[in-house]
This record gives structure tokens, C-alpha cells and sequence, in this order.
């Protein structure tokens, strides 16, 4: 495997980046309902999160894509955050993430979305597999 930047190994020794402060990290997890699902880690300080109900499709189940749909969904958390903040209005969806990542995805949503951005428009291209 060949890893290009902005993307890393990171002390996990898996493809990931850092944004922040935090080493998120990603790897294969399993396949269910045929659908390809990631395992996920955000190291931030002495806090570890970690998930594997991330899950891409066949078709886009490379490594590069499930780390562009993972940081969408942290994008996508941090605007709700922010959302709620700014209305008091509390959204009924369930979190993909614990609330601990909050202030991070909050404070670094920016980053997020412009590396989100360079993993679209390189497909395929900073993770050779």
C-alpha cells in the first residue's frame, strides 16, 4: 500500500490524517448485507473513539472512499453541533459520533470539509491498495 498526502500511516500504522490535533486512522472491518464496512478511530489527546458502522458500497468501498465518506459524516456532525448551538434546537437523528468529539468537529470543520474536498477530487489517487 502507498500512501500519498495530504493522508498518513499513523501511529495505529493504518491510512488515516491528522486534522487538529486528531489522528483518525481507518482500516476494513467486515462485510454485511453486501456492503463494505470500516472500522474507524479518532485519537484526540488522551480521548480514543472508535466505530465500525461506517459502510460504502462495492463500488466505492476503497479505502480512500470510506476516509472521504467518514469525514463527511464528521462535517455533517459538526454543522448539526454548531445548529443546535446557535437555535437551542436539539435534532432527532441518532449520532454517528459520541458528543466528546463535539468541540473538536466544531473547532476544526473548516479543515474537515477542505480535506473532504481533496479526497473527491483525487479518487482512487492518495491510497493505493
Amino acid at each position: 500500500m502507498k500512501i500519498y498526502p495530504p493522508l498518513c500511516i499513523t501511529s495505529r500504522l493504518l491510512p488515516g490524517i491528522y486534522i487538529g490535533g486528531a489522528e483518525i486512522s481507518i482500516e476494513y472491518a467486515h462485510v454485511k448485507n453486501d456492503r463494505l464496512h470500516f472500522q474507524w478511530y479518532i485519537d484526540l489527546g488522551v480521548q480514543h473513539f472508535s466505530d465500525c458502522n461506517l459502510a460504502a458500497s462495492f463500488r466505492d468501498g476503497r479505502l480512500q472512499g470510506g476516509l472521504e465518506s467518514l469525514l463527511g459524516f464528521l462535517a455533517t456532525f459538526a454543522e448539526r453541533i454548531a445548529y443546535e448551538e446557535r437555535t437551542g434546537e436539539k435534532c432527532k437523528e441518532p449520532d454517528l459520533f459520541p458528543l466528546g468529539l463535539a468541540e473538536w468537529a466544531a473547532e476544526n470543520v473548516d479543515e474537515i470539509n477542505m480535506l473532504q474536498c481533496t479526497l473527491m477530487d483525487k479518487p482512487g489517487e492518495l491510497i493505493e491498495e
